[in-house]
């Protein structure tokens, strides 16, 4: 049995919890979090224990794989505690605000042997893996790659702080910038520009509407729309999208599930959406903190950081003005 520890009490850890239930032969034994009442509430549903602090969980619990599920501004001594007490950790994006603390995390799992997967759970479709083999490919080369995430503002007070969050862009686009990256090949370059005075005055510190163009190691180049100025109701409230086209094909992912549609001339294959796909990713994370073999796990932490300078890149870009090359 694995015996799992969730770090923190908001939406997503809720999600993974859930996701994990569903699996044979793992167990959420612990849920830590400054809210201990919400804390007490997820772990009754999965028949664990409750508490207020991640090191007394850590200390008191024979965790064998921990979900750190944490916003940016709170990660680095989190990370490097569950490398001493879990052999296996997955992170939710974005990892960090900064590079030096994700650089750190990363030392602290190099040096323990640490198995980590990183929240980027849209690389487990199977229509991600389709078209991730397909432009690779010599004869399918992508050239042009367009992505966009625009909805209406989270409500956590954090999000709203872009010091906190990192803004729209490296939060919550990350997921169509991931994609991307894992699809077409890495981003070796972006050029950034925003707007503002869309949303109420104070609301937030986060752009309300960001454009970054990108360009990729392969040779295709890119944009991504991302904004979260959208009112209730509106039909553009969850904008969520992805297309990769090379000269004799175009794939396309779609809402929230990211539904996909690839086409090749004149076929056309469409992929099922999945019934759960942070069951797969769940899965994929046990059956890696059980045999010790990552090779099931999508994205490590390595990967995570690569995804994680795409934002910081487009966040400098914002503020100088100029295009950032993103650093090795």
């Amino acid at each position: 049995m694995v015996r799992i520890g969730i770090i923190g009490t908001g939406w997503a850890s809720g999600v993974h919890l859930n996701a994990i239930l569903k699996c044979e032969g793992a167990r959420v034994a612990a849920v830590a979090g400054r809210n201990l009442p919400k804390a007490e509430e997820l772990a009754a549903k999965a028949g664990g224990r409750a508490y207020g602090s991640y090191l007394e969980m850590l200390e008191s619990e024979r965790l064998d794989a921990v979900y750190v599920c944490l916003p940016p501004h709170l990660r680095g001594e989190v990370e490097i505690a569950c490398s001493e007490h879990a052999r296996a950790v997955l992170v939710e994006k974005p990892i960090g605000r900064d590079l030096e603390t994700v650089y750190g995390c990363r030392d602290a799992f190099l040096r323990a042997g640490t198995i980590v997967s990183v929240g980027y759970h849209n690389r487990y479709r199977r229509g991600a893996g389709t078209a991730r083999d397909f432009f690779s490919r010599p004869e399918h080369p992508p050239a042009l790659v367009s992505g966009a995430w625009v909805g209406d503002m989270p409500s956590p007070a954090w999000w709203r702080d872009k010091a906190l969050s990192g803004g729209q862009f490296a939060e919550q686009c990350t997921h169509v910038v991931d994609l991307a990256r894992w699809i077409a090949g890495g981003i070796v370059e972006v050029s950034a520009m925003s707007a503002a005075g869309f949303s109420p005055a104070g609301a937030s510190t986060v752009e309300d509407a960001v454009v970054v163009n990108a360009r990729f190691a392969s040779g295709a180049v890119g944009s991504f729309v991302t904004g979260c100025f959208v009112k209730d109701g509106c039909p553009a409230r969850l904008g969520v999208g992805l297309s990769i086209s090379s000269p004799d094909s175009l794939c396309s992912f779609s809402g929230w599930d990211f539904e996909c549609v690839l086409k090749e001339g004149d076929r056309t294959e469409s992929f099922p959406v999945e019934a759960d796909i942070f069951e797969l990713e769940a899965r994929a994370f046990i059956e890696a903190a059980r045999s010790g073999d990552s090779s099931t796990i999508m994205s490590g932490y390595a990967d995570g950081i690569e995804s994680l300078k795409v934002g910081l890149a487009a966040n400098e870009s914002l503020e100088t003005g100029r295009p950032v090359g993103l650093r090795s």
